[in-house]
């Protein structure tokens, strides 16, 4: 005997509807809070440092846990993503360790591989033909035996446009709560930096841009549901980041923090679309 499945089928297209509805016009907002690496002997000695799975300094391990306390790294978080490589790993371990079990190794996260001058020094290189046009032009040239940069890019891309959508949907299944944003003022935030082709990578250790800031007209406060996400990785990665989420960024604008440090940002999306914001 055949059953009419009629209601059934409409039901579902109402509730597919009221998702979509859903995923296209709530507020959603993305707290991400980005941890670069501590220092490396590497770092310190200003090699490249891709792929090379190198351990922190004692040092570093030590400035590391004293950030422990800070209100960036405290609460709940919906996503922990984290560098497989081991400096990341440590990384996490000794800023945030009550998080470690919550972490997603993916090596998306990782550095750029630089082929055959990792643990190379700019001295070691400048007078090579290659490396000169791959510091004149990286997204053209790529370093023998390394990472081409369309690789590079894509693999980061591929990570941020899942992340997206794993928090549109979990808004939609209401795994997370619509919160008030409370009145107060939330500004449009912009980066900007001088930053020297691939040098704040961590392959070149300390030495990055800070984030400046300007802030325009405060919009209203509107009812947003808020993920938190950290994000373990290297400096490479975040400038990577950067420049994929905020309009008008690129790889060469975008500042990195220390390694060792925390930078919190700040995004929103409505009717589709992300933009950063300022608190």
């Amino acid at each position: 005997m055949e059953t009419d499945n009629s209601d059934h089928v409409n039901d579902t297209s109402l509730e597919d509807h009221r998702i979509k509805s859903k995923l296209v016009h709530d507020p959603i907002e993305l707290e991400l809070v980005l941890i670069r690496h501590g220092s490396t002997q590497w770092n310190k000695e200003r090699r490249y440092l891709g792929c090379t799975d190198l351990p922190l300094l004692p040092v570093a391990l030590q400035q590391l846990s004293a950030i422990r306390g800070r209100s960036a790294l405290s609460g709940e978080f919906w996503r922990v993503c984290c560098s497989d490589l081991r400096r990341c790993r440590e990384t996490l371990a000794a800023a945030a360790p009550a998080l470690e079990h919550q972490a997603i190794y993916d090596s998306r996260l990782r550095e750029m591989d630089f082929g055959a001058w990792e643990g190379c020094t700019y001295e070691q290189l400048k007078d090579n033909k290659h490396y000169r046009s791959w510091i004149d032009d990286p997204e053209s040239v790529t370093p023998p035996g390394g990472e081409a940069w369309e690789e590079f890019a894509g693999r980061i891309d591929n990570f941020w446009t899942q992340l997206q959508r794993e928090a549109v949907a979990a808004v939609a299944a209401g795994v997370v709560e619509v919160a008030e944003v409370e009145a107060e003022s939330v500004a449009v935030e912009s980066v900007a930096g001088s930053v020297t082709p691939l040098i704040d990578a961590d392959s070149m250790g300390p030495g990055g841009c800070n984030a400046k800031t300007d802030a325009s007209e405060p919009e209203s406060a509107q009812g947003s549901a808020i993920l938190r996400v950290l994000l373990v990785t290297h400096g490479g990665v975040i400038r990577q980041l950067l420049a994929r989420i905020v309009e008008g960024m690129t790889f060469y604008t975008a500042a990195a923090p220390a390694p060792g440090e925390v930078t919190v940002m700040n995004l929103r999306r409505h009717e589709g679309i992300w933009s950063r914001i300022a608190r």
